[in-house]
């Protein structure tokens, strides 16, 4: 018969083998929410809450992933047929946009898009994409849900954002025209040729960009031409006169960009990965903290996306061409300062007799940032003139640094050669307009040009930037005057030191 003693110790006994065997819940383990996020890095779904359990797999930057249950910050996923646990830590809860229920129809008016554009199915950013729509294709609109359009376009019909739509408007023909001696003429661009002289006439063919055509007849600035079996009316800003009849447009993506040296530029607390291919997936070899040398070993010039680079120690790797620059960043705190020559590469922008805007903005660009250089660090969006950042890559480049102020410097063009001066551009807040009244300021009072004011622009490059940002027309390459300046060497330096000195007068 057993004592109280040992009844005592053997309900103990049970007691503890009772507390040892019940599972403990972790006390921050809970459903929650059905909800969708986005990754903000390349992030590991792993087998269990931590980060020392089995990885399964790697989910890409900007991937959507749903979870309805998290353990402390870590959030229970699925992504590519595996289900585990990623850090709250690099996930950005996705925000639903309401479709509004009520619309309004107008008079139908046509619309030129001014970005490439996503044809949805419903008024909201996160319906479903039908389609892209090209940059400058002219669509119709008679109804529209807030700010969304309901559109057309190759057999499908959705909805479109109308912050990148400009109202198109109607171009009047004229009933006399000029006949001159014949001349022959390379397109600058794909150029559509249409039945009259109007952008909102018939459109017969495109020509292709780097073709001769012939002309003896114009109205206003509509060149009367043949191409293929076709005769119409193109546009007069997209040739240039030539004397030859195989005429060819300056190269493209030439330029060889290895062995270049450009510098780490990251915050002071920050480093960049050295990656061992061109992702961000990829394995990390190593970290370049922030003023690290490298060798570009690329040989196109890029400034998105992975470059392969060697450092100076000797490492091989891929690094982020976002976080280069030109210039070696000062080790003690001072501004940011990004510049964007406009164009490049296949976009020669504005052209008269053989001179192109693409060029002159990249050389005053240049010493802009050299003058710079010496007070505040200085990235640049291009560095050569083989190279074209879409308008998006521009904005991007920008908002991924802590950016002071970004200026994109531009040569303007008229139909007309009586146009001249310069004028700047902004799109948003006081630091924006101080900016644009301080070069236009310097450019009509450096180098003598005439005084076109500063205006609001909903132009793509500055809607997209978060700094204060300015767009700057440096003058009229259309005009005599105006041209002569921008081609000119020493005045090339003048316009640089107007730039900059508005520019250091604005931090």
């Amino acid at each position: 018969m057993p004592t109280k003693t040992s009844v005592l110790i053997a309900s103990i006994a049970s007691a503890v083998l009772f507390t040892v065997a019940a599972p403990t819940p972790e006390a921050s383990a809970a459903s929650i929410t059905k909800a969708t996020y986005q990754t903000t890095d390349a992030l590991n779904l792993r087998v269990s809450a931590s980060t020392s359990s089995k990885k399964l797999l790697t989910i890409p930057k900007g991937k959507s992933v749903v979870s309805s249950y998290k353990t402390g910050n870590w959030y229970k996923v699925s992504y590519s047929s595996k289900t585990g646990y990623v850090s709250g830590s690099y996930l950005k809860k996705k925000v639903a946009v309401k479709a509004s229920t009520v619309g309004t129809s107008f008079t139908k008016t046509n619309y030129t898009t001014t970005d490439s554009l996503s044809l949805r199915k419903s008024d909201s950013a996160t319906s479903t994409k039908l389609l892209t729509i090209p940059k400058g294709t002219t669509l119709s609109s008679a109804y529209k849900k807030g700010s969304w359009y309901k559109v057309s376009y190759k057999s499908k019909t959705g909805y479109v954002a109308g912050s990148y739509l400009k109202k198109k408007t109607t171009v009047k023909t004229s009933s006399a025209g000029t006949t001159f001696a014949k001349t022959n003429y390379i397109t600058l661009d794909a150029l559509n040729l249409r039945t009259s002289n109007s952008a909102t006439s018939t459109k017969l063919l495109t020509i292709p960009k780097g073709k001769v055509v012939t002309s003896s007849y114009r109205k206003d600035n509509w060149y009367q031409v043949s191409y293929g079996s076709k005769k119409g009316y193109v546009s007069g800003s997209y040739l240039k006169k030539t004397t030859s009849t195989s005429a060819s447009l300056p190269p493209v993506s030439t330029a060889d960009y290895s062995g270049s040296t450009m510098y780490v530029l990251v915050p002071f607390n920050d480093s960049l990965t050295l990656r061992s291919g061109a992702s961000s997936i990829s394995p990390s070899i190593g970290t370049l903290p922030r003023g690290s040398v490298v060798t570009v070993t690329n040989a196109l010039h890029k400034t998105k996306g992975f470059v392969a680079v060697k450092t100076s120690d000797g490492r091989y790797g891929y690094v982020e061409a976002t976080y280069l620059s030109l210039f070696q960043p000062s080790m003690s705190s001072r501004p940011l300062v990004v510049l964007d020559p406009g164009h490049g590469g296949h976009d020669v922008g504005a052209a008269r007799y053989g001179i192109y805007e693409r060029d002159i903005v990249m050389s005053v660009a240049k010493l802009v940032a050299e003058r710079l250089s010496k007070t505040v660090d200085v990235k640049l969006t291009r560095y050569t003139n083989d190279y074209y950042p879409s308008l998006t890559d521009r904005s991007v480049i920008s908002n991924a640094h802590k950016t002071n102020i970004f200026v994109s410097i531009h040569i303007n063009a008229a139909t007309s050669n009586s146009a001249y001066g310069a004028e700047n551009f902004y799109y948003r807040g006081n630091s924006s307009v101080a900016l644009s009244r301080n070069l236009q300021k310097n450019l009509v009072n450096s180098i003598g040009l005439r005084d076109r004011g500063i205006k609001f622009g909903n132009l793509a490059v500055l809607r997209g930037t978060n700094a204060p940002a300015t767009l700057t027309e440096l003058g009229f390459l259309s005009n005599a005057d105006d041209r002569a300046k921008l081609v000119s060497p020493s005045y090339q330096q003048r316009y640089a030191d107007a730039v900059a000195n508005a520019i250091l007068s604005s931090l």
